[in-house]
């Protein structure tokens, strides 16, 4: 591309110097052949400012003498001038290409941007997540002190039912004559022991179910927290890198904008210095 660019550039060049060589060549022709690239110049003088005066004017009469009486001279000229044209087309590609690598870089710190942006998005959702598990699992323990209360209070009634038909036991002992009450003091006693039995099972149960639910409320929120410390440093690393990607594309078009104007100046300079 960039070889591309420098003959693109060089081709007035190229041609001034085949221009100059048939003029070198055939003398007898240099009026005819100067004739359109003298009028270009003397339009090129004339569209100078008008602040010249007539020692401008005197300038071009004489630079047309030494045009007619010298066609080597006015040859060289016209080389010259092709050659500064030719580096003003390239200057202009240059500033081109800069332009278009400033478009490239804020491209890119734009997608960079909004990457940040959907890494915080992610967070969001998955901070919500985290709070939803937090409070399921509070829930569950609530629920696991309910059930443990209710636990005690069926371990006390089976206690107090084998306290009972141990008295009733000791009662049958004793009192042969209520021999009757006893046994069916010592059959409800059975029946309660039974029924507080069931209850404590059916409850323990219930606490396993209730412990095993928690054990996976504990796992899936140990993951949680870790996916969330993750994605708090994707999203850390994304922002510093948007940050990062601004602050060059700022820099890049600063330093862009400082060639630029050093390129006029430098091409003002030597325009001053042709004149």
């Amino acid at each position: 591309m960039r070889i591309a660019q420098l003959t693109q550039a060089f081709n007035p060049l190229l041609l001034a110097l085949l221009l100059l060589q048939h003029i070198i060549l055939t003398p007898t022709g240099a009026v005819h052949q100067l004739g359109p690239l003298h009028h270009r110049s003397r339009l090129n003088v004339m569209d100078q400012p008008d602040d010249i005066g007539d020692d401008g004017n005197a300038e071009r009469g004489g630079c047309d003498m030494m045009n007619r009486n010298n066609p080597k001279q006015t040859a060289t000229n016209i080389a010259q001038k092709a050659a500064q044209e030719a580096e003003q087309a390239y200057g202009t590609q240059q500033c081109a290409a800069d332009e278009v690598a400033h478009q490239v870089k804020k491209q890119l710190a734009d997608k960079a941007n909004t990457a940040a942006k959907a890494a915080e998005a992610a967070l969001s959702c998955k901070q919500q997540m985290v709070e939803q598990l937090e409070s399921e699992l509070c829930v569950s323990e609530t629920a696991l002190q309910q059930e443990t209360a209710l636990v005690a209070t069926s371990q006390n009634n089976l206690n107090f039912a084998c306290q009972s038909a141990k008295q009733a036991h000791q009662l049958l002992l004793a009192l042969q004559s209520i021999i009757k009450i006893a046994h069916e003091n010592l059959a409800n006693a059975k029946n309660a022991a039974a029924g507080a039995q069931q209850q404590l099972a059916e409850k323990a149960q219930l606490i396993e179910s209730a412990q095993h639910r928690i054990d996976t409320l504990k796992k899936m929120l140990e993951n949680a927290r870790k996916d969330l410390e993750n994605i708090k440093k994707s999203a850390y690393k994304a922002v510093c890198a948007a940050a990062e990607a601004r602050q060059k594309a700022n820099r890049e078009r600063r330093n862009s904008g400082r060639s630029s104007n050093r390129r006029k100046r430098h091409k003002i300079h030597q325009k001053q210095q042709l004149q």
